[in-house]
């Protein structure tokens, strides 16, 4: 989540009691929101009840916010916390299979097409159609990492780890997005770049972009509803 101008105004609005502009800020950061959240929860229904919940928790915990400039880094807090315990509560058989040393080593592939080069935004492009493989607990971190650029500090702070579990983490996901372009390079006998971290980026913004939240008026109701 991006600090904005608009996003700051609304903000120093609702800070000074008008709760009116807290419809304006879910308007400015719903389909951000929506984004990461959809990253780690496939299922649509559970998506949006994420989504209420993390609304619901902004609004409730606006007096954990001292100014309109540091409100996108409280607002990360509270989505991430809200993720990492979903992924603690649903997913704690791949934490488990992580402890065990599942993820620690994947084969590296070799591109062996030679006979057109695909341009890094193309490869971005590639690149984005295999995010839905990725395990949750590598999801979340590739979005504090790669989409977001959270200190590593507090990426370990959010999700309860040291930075040796975080690095173990990004870096499978560069090997595992990278493998899986390579795979469709080497069967269409075309070269492709190195799949680092800017490719890794461009990627989750081109789907940011491709993203659109189902019904915003009516998950907004839900949120109204769940504060009376």
């Amino acid at each position: 989540m991006k600090q904005t101008y608009e996003l700051n105004r609304e903000f120093r609005q609702l800070l000074g009691g008008n709760t009116e502009a807290f419809r304006n800020i879910y308007l400015l950061t719903v389909s951000d929101v929506y984004f990461h959240v959809k990253q780690i929860i496939h299922n649509e229904d559970e998506a949006q009840r994420m989504v209420v919940k993390i609304y619901k928790s902004m609004f409730i915990r606006l007096d954990q916010l001292t100014t309109a400039e540091e409100s996108v880094k409280w607002m990360n807090k509270i989505m991430y916390t809200h993720l990492a315990d979903w992924v603690s509560i649903h997913c704690s058989g791949m934490l488990m299979d992580e402890e065990m040393g599942r993820f620690d080593q994947l084969s590296a592939v070799v591109n062996t097409g030679h006979s057109m080069m695909l341009t890094d935004a193309e490869t971005a492009i590639l690149a984005s159609r295999y995010f839905e493989h990725l395990l949750p607990i590598h999801a979340l971190a590739g979005l504090a990492y790669f989409y977001d650029g959270l200190d590593l500090s507090l990426i370990c702070d959010l999700f309860h780890c040291d930075d040796s579990v975080v690095n173990k983490r990004t870096r499978y996901i560069l090997l595992l997005i990278d493998g899986y372009c390579k795979e469709y390079a080497n069967e269409n006998d075309i070269e492709i770049p190195t799949i680092d971290i800017s490719l890794i980026l461009l990627a989750y913004v081109l789907l940011f972009k491709d993203t659109v939240v189902p019904n915003p008026d009516d998950i907004y109701y839900r949120i109204v509803q769940e504060l009376q």
